[in-house]
């Protein structure tokens, strides 16, 4: 029986016959019927006729149960961090807003619905939950569940601020309480300062990943604190992504203190003098403290990592540089945050002008 693409062949009794998914079962497999023709043009233009039924029919389930088992489905392949994010989504806004809603109903402005539901959050969380959303009825499209649906939705702009930074004045406010401090975690504080490390990875921070000799140090894990049972969990985990496993090298003024506290150190981690994992809220404790003693108004201990970025560029820190340093994706990243700063990074550059002319 040749065949003429499409799914339409010639049978024996010299009729042509197309086959086409009518539907799915509750399990997902394709349920076919079939279409007859006295030729080949005819049973075409009746596949055609009929193309949405013929290969988009769905599993008759809830849009939720459908982001329940994509969610289950890709479990091993997503951190879990990012897993407990997505359930969040999931139960906290889609199933509230969505409830019993079949996946085939949904349509670009049932979703555009979702997102004006959503405006209380801020922008870059709604963009968030539409983005996995997008991507569970994109991974439905694929398996023919349904119809393609445009995703042109208007989304709330994300407004640009700049991110908070210490001023020089205030950075050796800060240098100078950890002088006169007497805890050896407060080094922490230091290295954030010096090589632009998160919360997290200054927490993870073992003695190991830290080559004092060549003045290099590894970002190899992070510490997160995440809901897991409803109990509130602290979980080493990999890296934030790929770029955020790094090498930085170590400023002097940093390594030579690092040395000290090693000295005295009796546990894995560079940060605790027990041999565990130091909490991020602790570690955020002992910044808030500090900050009070040096008499310097209060950040978030993000302004930190925000502060060795603004100084690099003041510095003469190329973008290419500083990003693969901050662990960011790409320049891009770090272009989109530091916009306000390179502005005057670049003013100063061109001002090097004039000393040719």
């Amino acid at each position: 029986m040749p065949r003429r693409g499409d799914n339409i062949h010639k049978r024996k009794d010299n009729r042509w016959e197309g086959r086409y998914i009518a539907a799915r079962d509750e399990a997902g497999k394709a349920i076919y019927k079939s279409l007859y023709g006295k030729t080949y043009a005819e049973v075409k233009t009746k596949m055609q006729s009929c193309n949405i039924a013929a290969n988009t029919k769905s599993v008759t389930m809830p849009l939720t149960v459908w982001v329940e088992e994509y969610l289950r489905a890709h479990e091993s392949k997503i951190k879990i961090g990012t897993y407990k994010v997505y359930e969040r989504y999931l139960n906290n806004h889609i199933k509230p807003f969505f409830g019993s809603v079949g996946l085939q109903k949904v349509s670009r402005d049932m979703l555009q619905a979702f997102v004006n539901s959503m405006k209380a959050l801020a922008p870059s969380t709604i963009k968030g939950i539409f983005a996995f959303l997008r991507e569970t009825l994109k991974a439905a499209e694929r398996k023919d569940y349904i119809i393609p649906i445009r995703f042109d939705i208007e989304l709330p702009k994300t407004k640009r601020s700049e991110p908070q930074v210490f001023t020089r004045d205030e950075q050796r406010k800060i240098e100078q309480a950890l002088c006169i401090g007497e805890n050896p975690n407060e080094v922490g504080v230091l290295i954030c300062l010096y090589t632009g490390l998160r919360i997290g990875e200054v927490c993870g921070l073992k003695w190991d990943d830290v080559d004092l000799e060549n003045e290099v140090l590894h970002v190899r894990r992070t510490v997160q604190r995440l809901t897991i049972d409803g109990k509130s969990v602290l979980k080493e985990l990999p890296p934030k992504s790929e770029t955020s496993q790094r090498k930085i090298p170590i400023p002097a003024c940093l390594s030579e203190k690092l040395k000290e506290v090693k000295a005295q150190s009796e546990s894995d981690y560079v940060l605790n003098t027990e041999n565990h994992v130091m909490d991020t809220r602790t570690f955020q404790n002992l910044y808030k403290k500090i900050l009070k003693r040096a008499k310097v108004r209060y950040a978030n201990a993000h302004t930190m990592r925000h502060t060795f970025s603004v100084r690099a560029l003041e510095l003469g820190f190329d973008i290419k540089t500083l990003s693969e340093i901050l662990g960011h994706a790409d320049a891009t990243v770090t272009l989109r945050i530091y916009a306000h700063s390179l502005d005057e990074h670049k003013r100063k550059s061109m001002a090097l002008f004039a000393k040719i002319m």
